[in-house]
């Protein structure tokens, strides 16, 4: 090598470097590259150890500080070796590493009104996930991919939810006057606008130490937590570049007609269902695994309410995960009234034996047989998405 030719290889490595940033940062990825990917990656996760869900990782914080608070006695796993929990900790630290990346993070704060509707909203999707035996993802998502007639049946009350949220935020605005911002105040220019790599190298470092600690379970004998840790952070990366929010797939086509979001997720619960399917049926894994109890009761009010819910928080259960990762405060708030309802609405519902009330499993092939089962559910994801995209069209179901 000559010494020119050396003289230039840093240079060319940094153009090289800063390109692929570029792509991968620079700009977002199409929302349906999320529908196939979190559609891939919630199958990975039913063959590694479990299919994917959020509520039962939020609810394990709120039962954890309730008890170091003296406020109950629950029996839990640590928050730090539960499964979910770090699936969902990954989640945040994936999609903060993301925003930094991409040079998006900042701090966000709101109104106090917003405030109070991301704390109102997170009761609500906690009391929710209780009566469904799931969020949007482990109650609607999981279990509708695992063939479980209750995953339908939470897309009902989720779609319910969401309309009657919309009319309430319909009627907010109509009636309330719009609240308070307080104007900006002048500050000197931040370092990420002296210095554009800032957040970038921050980002980097984010990701680094969040897969070393991922490692780090591995070497103290927890390899599955690690890996639960990885995926989270995959997860948090791929829901903040895609900007993915189950809000926008139940929502949006009512809001402004946007279908986008909901035809990505209606394709990766049809992934999901077809790998689920396999596996299930070729005995890699159990067929009962997120049949939940919640059909049809629970199932379809507890997804009206966390319906209701998602739409004043302004996110979902990973939703509010991946944005607070951003910056978001009322998605941290939504997240602390998510953490504190489910914990305590789930005690209740087992003390009172209404738990036991909300409905029964009811295995889709059990019923109808393999093929037809999967046949119903994949035509009922095509019918969703047909109907959202000549929605889109016509706007005759636009507010």
């Amino acid at each position: 090598m000559s010494a020119d030719d050396t003289a230039k290889q840093p240079g060319a490595l940094a153009t090289v470097f800063r390109g692929g940033h570029q792509k991968l940062f620079g700009q977002q990825w199409p929302v349906w590259v999320g529908g196939i990917l979190f559609g891939l990656l919630n199958v990975l996760l039913f063959a590694y150890e479990k299919p994917w869900s959020a509520a039962d990782g939020v609810r394990n914080w709120g039962d954890w500080v309730s008890n170091s608070l003296g406020l109950s006695e629950k029996v839990i796993i640590v928050p730090y070796l539960y499964s979910t929990s770090l699936l969902n900790f990954g989640i945040i630290v994936g999609a903060l590493a993301a925003a930094l990346l991409a040079g998006q993070f900042g701090i966000r704060t709101a109104p106090a009104r917003e405030l109070f509707k991301g704390l109102i909203g997170g009761i609500l999707m906690g009391m929710g996930a209780s009566m469904s035996f799931g969020c949007n993802i482990g109650g609607f998502f999981s279990a509708t991919s695992a063939l479980s007639m209750a995953g339908p049946m939470m897309m009902l009350g989720l779609l319910i939810g969401a309309l009657l949220g919309l009319k309430l935020l319909m009627w907010e605005i109509e009636y309330l006057p719009a609240p308070r911002v307080r104007p900006a105040k002048k500050r000197s220019t931040p370092a990420a606008e002296r210095n554009p790599w800032t957040q970038p190298m921050l980002g980097a470092l984010v990701f680094i130490i969040g897969f070393i600690l991922a490692i780090g379970y591995n070497y103290q004998d927890y390899p599955v937590r690690g890996g639960f840790l990885l995926f989270g952070l995959i997860i948090g990366v791929i829901m903040q570049r895609t900007r993915f929010c189950f809000v926008r797939a139940f929502r949006e086509p009512f809001m402004t007609g946007e279908a986008e979001t909901t035809k990505a997720v209606a394709l990766a619960v049809i992934i999901g269902i077809i790998g689920f399917a396999i596996l299930k049926w070729t005995d890699l894994r159990d067929r009962d695994v997120f049949v939940s109890p919640g059909f049809w009761l629970g199932s379809l009010a507890g997804g009206t309410i966390f319906g209701i819910g998602m739409s004043w928080s302004g996110g979902c259960a990973t939703g509010s995960l991946w944005r607070a990762g951003e910056g978001h405060i009322k998605l941290w708030v939504a997240l602390v009234g998510f953490a504190f309802g489910a914990s305590w609405f789930r005690g209740w519902l087992d003390d009172s034996g209404w738990l036991m009330r909300l409905g029964e499993e009811v295995f889709l092939p059990d019923v109808v047989g393999w093929e037809w089962a999967m046949a119903a559910l994949i035509a009922l994801m095509l019918s969703w998405y047909l109907f959202v995209a000549w929605n889109q069209v016509k706007g005759k179901f636009v507010m």
